[in-house]
């Protein structure tokens, strides 16, 4: 998961161009979750399960406030002009990027909820999505 992606735009005659400023937005936005996964395996790795709420420190309750201004974004450029201009490459890489975001999300909640089993289940696979 650590690739950057390239954006390429797909033109109107079939042609394909490669738009430079939205590229490096898709890279920017996978670098974001990319930090943001690895602040919660870190908050995993260093406090475990019992203390990650009262000691991870940005808290999940911080991550998952971020995260939701990323997915925002991501919703308006899958709602947008973005949908119909890229290639299957960068939307499927967009959209990792939100099933990303859907896992941190899972992890505050088993937390919330004090599930350990699905605590466990969805930071293995966030570290399997590394």
């Amino acid at each position: 998961m650590s690739a950057r992606p390239t954006l390429v735009v797909v033109g109107g005659a079939g042609g394909v161009v490669r738009d430079h400023k939205l590229e490096e937005a898709v890279a920017g936005i996978w670098e974001d979750i990319l930090e943001h996964m690895k602040l919660v395996l870190s908050g995993a790795d260093q406090h475990g399960y019992e203390k990650i709420l009262e000691l991870s420190n940005p808290s999940i309750e911080e991550i998952v406030k971020s995260i939701n201004l990323v997915d925002e974004l991501l919703n308006k450029m899958f709602d947008g002009p973005l949908a119909d201009l890229v290639d299957i490459e960068t939307e499927l890489k967009l959209n990792d990027c939100q099933q990303c975001i859907h896992l941190i999300r899972r992890v505050h909640i088993a937390l919330k909820y004090d599930n350990q089993d699905e605590y466990n289940d969805v930071i293995r696979k966030i570290t399997s999505h590394q």
